[in-house]
C-alpha cells in the first residue's frame, strides 16, 4: 500500500485480525500519537481525565470495566484470567505485515478517512430504501 493512498478501509482489514480489545487499543494510541506500552498501561484515572479527540474519549468509553483491574484495554487469556494486553506491539507487528508502530502512526496521520467497502454498503442501503419507497 502507497502511504499517499492508504485509506480507513485499509486500516479496517489491517485490524481486522485483532481482538476488539487489542484494536481499540492501537487506535486509541494511534489517535492520540501514544505508544503502544501507553495502550496497554492506560488507568482509569487518567484515561478519564485526559484531554482527548472525541474519538479516542469514545474508544476509552467503549471498553468494558474489570472490577480487580485498573487497564482500560485488557482482555481474558485461555485460563480465564483477565490481564493487559500482553505482546500488543507484537500483534501490531505481524498484522501491520512487518511494519513498525512508528510506520503505521505516520499512515494513520497520512490516511484517507474513506472506507471503499462501508461507502458501497451504505449506498446499497439506500438504494434499497429508495426502490421500496
Amino acid at each position: 500500500m502507497n502511504k499517499k493512498n492508504f485509506t480507513l478501509g485499509d486500516l479496517r482489514v489491517l485490524l481486522a485480525p485483532l481482538s476488539s480489545a487489542r484494536r481499540a487499543a492501537v487506535l486509541w494510541a494511534l489517535d492520540t500519537h501514544s505508544t503502544i506500552d501507553d495502550a496497554v498501561l492506560l488507568g482509569w484515572k487518567e484515561a478519564l481525565r485526559a484531554d482527548y479527540t472525541p474519538f479516542a474519549k469514545d474508544l476509552v468509553r467503549n471498553q468494558l470495566r474489570h472490577l480487580r483491574l485498573d487497564y482500560v484495554f485488557w482482555e481474558y487469556l485461555d485460563n480465564g484470567a483477565a490481564a493487559p494486553l500482553f505482546g500488543l506491539e507484537d500483534s501490531v507487528r505481524e498484522v501491520a505485515m512487518g511494519r513498525s508502530f512508528r510506520e503505521l502512526q505516520a499512515l494513520y496521520d497520512g490516511m484517507i478517512w474513506v472506507d471503499t467497502r462501508a461507502e458501497a454498503e451504505s449506498f446499497k442501503h439506500e438504494l434499497k430504501l429508495a426502490m421500496e419507497g
